[in-house]
């Protein structure tokens, strides 16, 4: 078993709901129109930081294939568009079924939480999918 901690805090890292990035975030995703309010899986664009896609790679390792298994938005308010939040994470591994649950709780730059996004996903070993070539 790896020594990586089955559970590891980061934070904060801010997400600002620019204009332009809501807008590109809403193209991406499949809105019809550009223009609009941030959706509220806006503050998920912090999964593109290195420094987070590192964490769910390094749980996966052991494993080999992190697989989208549910996500859950609750909000206290809506996303507001040219604001920024801070997301405190927490990266939990479970062991039995594999998985990485990853928690962000959402704040304003006040400190007022604004909500919660938890997403799961499956840590699955390649080699047990129907049809993997074996060694």
């Amino acid at each position: 078993m790896n020594a990586t901690p089955l559970v590891q805090h980061m934070g904060p890292l801010r997400a600002t709901a620019s204009p332009d990035v809501v807008a590109a975030f809403r193209r991406a995703t499949g809105w019809r129109e550009a223009e609009g309010l941030p959706p509220a899986s806006f503050p998920v664009i912090v999964m593109n930081l290195p420094e987070i896609g590192g964490a769910v790679r390094a749980a996966a390792q052991e494993v080999g294939l992190p697989v989208h298994e549910a996500q859950h938005f609750e909000y206290l308010r809506p996303i507001e568009l040219g604001e920024s939040y801070d997301l405190m994470l927490e990266f939990r591994r479970e062991l039995e079924p594999a998985r990485l649950i990853v928690t962000a709780e959402v704040f304003d730059t006040e400190g007022a939480r604004v909500g919660r996004i938890v997403s799961t996903l499956r840590l699955i070993d390649p080699a047990t999918l129907p049809g993997a070539a074996r060694p």
